[in-house]
């Protein structure tokens, strides 16, 4: 009876020895948390005056950013930057106004826009319509082929995520344009035109010239801004 005491004391010491070595080894050695490393992402945005303007006197608009924002960090592109900033500081980010394209997108050269191209964009956000105004040239379906033609010029044979929105001043033409592209080539589209049929998102007590107090205010910039983003997020 003894000798049967001390062995099973034996065999008992020998599995604590062997439980409590397993627990010390776990506890020195946690498991790591790894955290996913973020390709850095060029995004490229293409715009208009609400994307930027520089200072015209003449229409008393003084500011060198998106009209008719009160400062240039107040504007879309600058809290959109700072946005995609935050997500990874390595992004990089080049907003332009794109004004001669909506003007003349049946008869442009693209060369115009080399530089866009060397950029080598991961992401495009099509930012612009609201220069199609006549109604029987945002209704044309060669709007789409020339937005389609800039983009394969822009993205020069690599895969590039593309982001449509409707103009901020409701276009129906362009809107139906957009939606088809959309459509077509599985890009998203979010609508902004909406924004404008309430003057709380747009600038006209601030200025007299209602072309320009008319454009997206601080309160629709930071809307533009923000809707935009919740798609854009997903693609970076």
């Amino acid at each position: 009876m003894k000798s049967f005491k001390m062995n099973c004391l034996r065999v008992y010491g020998s599995g604590l020895l062997t439980l409590t070595l397993a627990s010390f080894l776990f506890f020195c050695n946690p498991k790591e948390e790894t955290t996913p490393v973020k390709t850095p992402k060029k995004v490229l945005i293409l715009g208009n005056s609400i994307t930027w303007h520089p200072p015209g006197p003449n229409l008393k608009w003084f500011g060198n950013w998106g009209m008719a924002a009160t400062a240039a960090d107040k504007d879309f592109l600058s809290l959109l930057t700072k946005k995609i900033k935050e997500n990874n500081e390595q992004n990089e980010v080049l907003g332009r106004n794109v004004y001669p394209f909506e003007r003349t997108y049946e008869t442009i050269s693209l060369t115009e826009f080399e530089d866009l191209k060397t950029f080598k964009p991961d992401i495009i956000v099509i930012r612009f319509g609201e220069n199609i105004a006549e109604p029987e040239r945002a209704a044309t379906p060669q709007l789409q082929v020339a937005v389609k033609d800039f983009v394969d010029y822009l993205a020069d044979g690599r895969p590039v995520k593309v982001i449509l929105t409707t103009p901020f001043w409701s276009n129906p033409g362009v809107n139906q344009n957009f939606l088809a592209l959309s459509e077509q080539n599985k890009w998203p589209l979010i609508p902004l035109h909406d924004l404008s049929l309430t003057n709380e998102n747009m600038a006209l007590e601030r200025f007299e010239n209602i072309s320009v107090g008319s454009h997206p205010g601080d309160l629709g910039m930071e809307r533009i801004a923000s809707r935009i983003w919740t798609v854009l997020a997903n693609e970076l």
